[in-house]
């Protein structure tokens, strides 16, 4: 009878007990203090012979990696690491298997490889276990493009200064009870299932509601850690009591055509719902902070006159950074949506064959929406948004290097220098402006275009100041507001032009403008023949890189879009 095999049992050990580190520091012990190889193994514990190969030669002494040589040294994979590293901070990081591309590329430009084709898997899993203290694969948070370009470091400077001087004119700087957030998200009736037990090897399905209109919910907050109850806004055009049956205390509804907030619905719900709440026992003398988005409904004279009236201190966020800047996106409405995904989750086990409808939606969000708004996440959401306490530095240089994508040519230089220090910034700075300091003084020589005669000093137009970053309520705010002028960034067109709103044009509205604001080849502000193109929304401007001249695009020009880094002539240069 044959005799059953036994299995052989895994002897589990370990190839490396020490670190790196350690190994370094022995082998500088040696070479800088004279210390011997076998005391240097024996007060760093590490292995002699180990250290032994390096201090003779045979190895390199800063190669740590785990079997035989690596294809490419540690000095070049540092450089590898510090490119990705710095991708992936300007929001464009590398997938494994794009660095495999980008690896197999370098060592075959290296001489190292015969073939550029991609690294191995195998290659892939020692790298990452080599640089494990530095890189780490895991799936990142989308981000806006919008989001990304307007969150700038001086966009932020600029927010936290004119917060700073509005905290400390209105003395709130020690009064977060005073000190507001406030905000909006949808709400839908379908939802993200939770992971579930299932059968091995099998595909199960969860069952959501159908996706319908959007529902919106208005939160608001306060630095001490308070909340006001949530107010909804659904889409209709009469109000059911039967949306808000079984919602929590305070909560109120309202109904619009869209089912998203408007002018007339925000500031009732500041008078009747976030008043009553705010001013409960205070000191009606005492200013009250609000920050919040500049969307356009919540902007408007009859609105701004009344928080003046009411003592309340209307500040926006600049454009596109609530992500950074907004206590309730940073840390509330994050573990609000779980909440609510999860309620959405239990109402459909719990109702079997029924669906969320928007008679459901206010009850589950209710419930969500008192778990998220705990004080110690509304604190956390002004504390990480540097409101309360006061302090920019809590927004790091990391979370504004995707800004540098859309603004520089070389933005992995610019990353790489900010994070070397004042040195490295400087001498890119100084590399920067070599171009542009040659590009000037060809420009002084070349003062008058050499076909059009027109001058090529532009003069910048002064414009309605933007609400972005700053206080809304402040008197030279609300006169500029009253009375805007023209912008250069385009005019909107809602219908084709007719022939008394050129004349009004012409006559009234471009007397205004100085000659070297108009276009250099129709002379106008308005295109002649604009009329032809009714399907025209937007009139686009680009300036002439030889003359500096802004053209009409599309209507005084054959070209239609000046992409960025890409360089363009008006017709009067080109010919």
């Amino acid at each position: 009878m044959r005799k059953k095999q036994v299995k052989p049992t895994k002897v589990e050990g370990h190839y490396r007990r020490y670190s790196p580190e350690s190994l370094l520091k022995a082998f500088e012990a040696v070479k800088e203090k004279k210390v011997p190889v076998k005391r240097a193994a024996r007060q760093f514990d590490v292995p002699e012979n180990t250290l032994r190969d390096r201090v003779k030669g045979r190895i390199d002494a800063k190669n740590f990696c785990i079997g035989g040589e690596t294809t490419l040294s540690r000095e070049e994979e540092e450089v590898l690491v510090e490119h990705v590293e710095v991708m992936g901070q300007l929001g464009y990081g590398y997938t494994n298997t794009k660095l495999q591309q980008i690896a197999g590329e370098l060592a075959y430009e290296m001489g190292k490889k015969k073939t550029n084709k991609a690294m191995s898997n195998n290659w892939l899993y020692g790298f990452m276990n080599r640089w494990q203290k530095r890189l780490v694969s895991l799936s990142p948070r989308s981000l806006d493009s919008y989001r990304a370009k307007c969150s700038t470091p001086e966009a932020v400077s600029s927010y936290f200064r004119n917060l700073q001087d509005t905290l400390k004119r209105y003395d709130l700087l020690d009064k977060p009870q005073n000190i507001y957030n406030l905000d909006e998200t949808g709400l839908q009736p379908d939802h993200r299932p939770p992971n579930i037990i299932a059968k091995l090897n099998s595909k199960p399905q969860a069952i959501t509601s159908p996706r319908s209109t959007t529902t919106t919910l208005i939160g608001c907050v306060n630095a001490i850690g308070n909340y006001v109850p949530p107010f909804f806004v659904f889409k209709g055009k009469r109000f059911n009591p039967d949306l808000m049956e079984s919602t929590s205390s305070g909560a109120r509804g309202e109904m619009s055509e869209s089912g998203w907030s408007n002018g007339d619905i925000f500031k009732k719900y500041l008078t009747e719902h976030f008043l009553p709440y705010a001013r409960a026992g205070a000191d009606t003398s005492q200013p009250i902070l609000i920050i919040f988005d500049g969307h356009s409904s919540h902007i408007s004279p009859s609105l701004i006159k009344w928080a003046r009236s009411q003592n309340i201190i209307l500040f926006v966020l600049p454009a596109h950074t609530s992500h950074i800047l907004q206590p309730l996106d940073v840390s509330l409405f994050g573990p609000f949506k779980s909440f609510y995904y999860s309620g959405c989750a239990s109402f459909m086990q719990e109702n079997v064959g029924k669906t969320i409808t928007r008679f459901d939606m206010a009850r589950l969000a209710c419930k969500a929406y008192l778990k998220s708004m705990s004080p110690l996440n509304i604190q956390a959401g002004f504390r990480k948004t540097g409101i309360y306490p006061l302090s920019q530095d809590v927004i790091t240089m990391e979370k504004l290097f995707p800004a540098e994508g859309f603004r520089e040519e070389n933005p992995t230089d610019k990353v790489k220098a900010l994070k070397a220090g004042k040195e490295a910034v400087e001498e890119f700075v100084k590399l920067k402006l070599e171009p542009r300091n040659q590009a000037m003084t060809e420009a002084k020589d070349q003062s008058v275009c050499p076909t059009c005669k027109c001058s090529s000093e532009v003069q910048k137009k002064q414009t309605k100041p933007k609400p972005s970053g700053r206080a809304i309520t402040e008197d030279s705010y609300l006169t500029e507001l009253e009375d805007p002028k023209p912008s250069t960034s385009g005019t909107h067109i809602s219908k084709p032009v007719t022939e008394i709103d050129k004349e009004v044009s012409d006559t009234e509205f471009e007397e205004e403008i100085p000659e070297e604001e108009l276009c250099c080849i129709c002379k106008k502000w308005s295109p002649p023949n604009l009329a032809d193109h009714p399907g025209i929304k937007l009139i686009n401007w680009a300036y002439c890189d030889r003359c500096t001249h802004c053209v009409h695009l599309a209507f005084c020009s054959s070209v239609r879009v000046v992409r960025r880094h890409t360089s363009f002539l008006c017709p009067c240069c080109e010919a």
